[in-house]
């Protein structure tokens, strides 16, 4: 007869789950040292875009970055795009991947305003694997969203096999199920995706959002799971403010991407990038799907090619974008408890 002792519950409810609450800070992406920590991409966009990515000096030089310590509480990140020419060519823009790779973690971004819900836009925040031909190794999409979308969308992109089986255990709305690029009964690269609904009558994707300060949003990364958490600017947990992140704290989050996936092999090696894209594939396909954008040009590329004036809002104003990893002396304890608690109960 199979029996439990309270050693047993000892080991496997309390010891277990303080150990993997305790994370390390192990990277701090900040106005200190931000743009020494990625690369600038400066070739054609990969999603067909009406965009030209500037490299580093070229940034620079003509605005698209800078350090601001003047315009927020704290001094932050900005990164924007050309509202002051009609280029033929593409509107100049950023993209930028940061040099190291990342295995699991906890990835907290603080963004104090994003280039969303403007008209022709397709800003994103997201991670993607290093090596392979796309979408091996994965796409973690955290933040997305194109033309005057007033929710932010997460998704995934995979090779065939990894899907959203789940449905429950998180706030947000499955818009496609399979995370798979090529999915039938999708449309092409869609992947699979959550989308995030009203926070409080709040919007979470554009110009709403922003009006309130913007907020932090929070990838978990495991071996088991990919979870998204996301919180306005008044209400963000104690512990992320403290630098001692606490997930086990925060509730319900708005994605999370379990079974049906088996994580560690469709995701690995994964670089975080930001970028503001125009058209292309998203925002271009979908142009005559929102009356307001279509009503002011026919086409996508048309309206931000001759209307420079109405990207100077279309720009990210990041505080921070910190990246925690378990503890090691917590890793080594955790698996020590487990073990405890097996030869306890055989």
């Amino acid at each position: 007869m199979h029996k439990t002792s309270a050693l047993t519950l000892l080991a496997s409810t309390s010891l277990i789950p303080s150990t993997l609450a305790a994370y390390a800070l192990v990277e701090s992406y900040d106005p200190t040292n931000f743009f020494s920590k990625f690369h600038f991409w400066d070739k054609k966009d990969p999603t067909n875009g009406f965009v030209q990515y500037k490299p580093l000096r070229s940034a620079a030089e003509s605005g698209l970055i800078a350090i601001d310590t003047k315009s927020g509480t704290v001094p932050a990140i900005y990164i924007g795009v050309d509202h002051s020419t009609k280029d033929p060519a593409g509107r100049a823009s950023v993209r930028i991947s940061s040099k190291k790779s990342y295995n699991y973690g906890l990835f907290i971004f603080d963004i104090e305003h994003s280039p969303g819900g403007i008209c022709g836009t397709w800003p994103a925040f997201w991670m993607l694997s290093d090596g392979g031909k796309w979408p091996e190794g994965g796409e973690i999409d955290i933040f997305e969203g194109a033309n005057d979308d007033r929710h932010n969308k997460m998704t995934l992109h995979t090779t065939p096999g990894c899907t959203i089986q789940k449905m429950s255990g998180f706030s947000g709305k499955v818009d496609t199920p399979n995370c798979d690029v090529n999915a039938q009964g999708q449309g092409k690269n869609m992947g699979c995706g959550i989308k995030h609904p009203m926070v409080k009558n709040q919007e979470t994707f554009g110009q709403g959002m922003n009006k309130g300060g913007g907020g932090v949003w929070v990838t978990s990364w495991t071996s088991s799971q990919i979870s998204v958490y996301h919180f306005h600017r008044s209400l963000v947990p104690a512990d992320i403010n403290a630098g001692k992140p606490d997930p086990t704290k925060w509730g319900m989050p708005v994605a999370k991407f379990s079974e049906g996936c088996a994580i560690d092999k469709y995701f690995k090696n994964l670089n975080i990038i930001f970028n503001i894209a125009f058209c292309g594939d998203w925002a271009g396909g979908a142009w005559t799907q929102s009356k307001a954008c279509s009503a002011k040009a026919p086409t996508c590329q048309q309206y931000v090619q001759n209307n420079p004036q109405a990207f100077k809002d279309a720009y990210w104003m990041i505080r921070s974008v910190k990246v925690y990893q378990e503890d090691a002396g917590n890793q080594k304890q955790t698996q020590k408890m487990k073990m405890v608690g097996r030869e306890i109960q055989n």
